[in-house]
């Protein structure tokens, strides 16, 4: 797998969850146990259900042990300072509106666009990295074409 980008906040927030997971998954264990237990499994709903959640609480959880496998601290990384890469905070510019917007560069697991969290794997994400300041660049999109500049890099 590759590298998961993690602020510190959201490698606390991702050791919560697994902790909560596993206490999810220890009692429906227990449920799914019990349930089992009453007898003829083809038509016991109670088993079937607590099984399913199971087995999406088992995929999850699965699914965060190998992300904190490969888990990269954003705010440890030793990255350029006048290039767009993740933890950065890139001001752009919509060059037909005039608009700017700024975003702080995260992994996918953090994005929020709204709260000015833009992952690095998104279209516009993957479009910035690696440029610098007075950098121009075209988006495209499903319905548009969006030129931008890179107005400022800040970490």
């Amino acid at each position: 797998m590759a590298d998961t980008y993690l602020t510190k906040d959201g490698l606390k927030k991702l050791r919560a969850e697994h902790q909560d997971l596993l206490k999810q998954k220890h009692a429906l264990t227990e449920e799914v146990t019990k349930a089992a237990s009453h007898g003829d499994l083809r038509e016991n709903a109670e088993y079937h259900a607590a099984r399913e959640r199971l087995q999406h609480v088992a995929a999850r959880l699965a699914d965060i042990d190998d992300k904190l496998r490969h888990v990269k601290i954003i705010e440890e990384l030793d990255i350029k300072a006048d290039e767009a890469r993740v933890g950065a905070t890139v001001t752009l510019e919509d060059e037909t509106t005039k608009e700017r917007v700024a975003y702080r560069l995260v992994g996918p697991d953090e994005a929020d666009p709204a709260n000015g969290r833009l992952s690095i794997a998104s279209p516009l994400g993957k479009a910035v990295l690696g440029r610098r300041a007075g950098a121009r660049f075209t988006l495209t999109l499903p319905n548009a074409v969006v030129p931008y500049k890179v107005v400022k890099i800040a970490r």
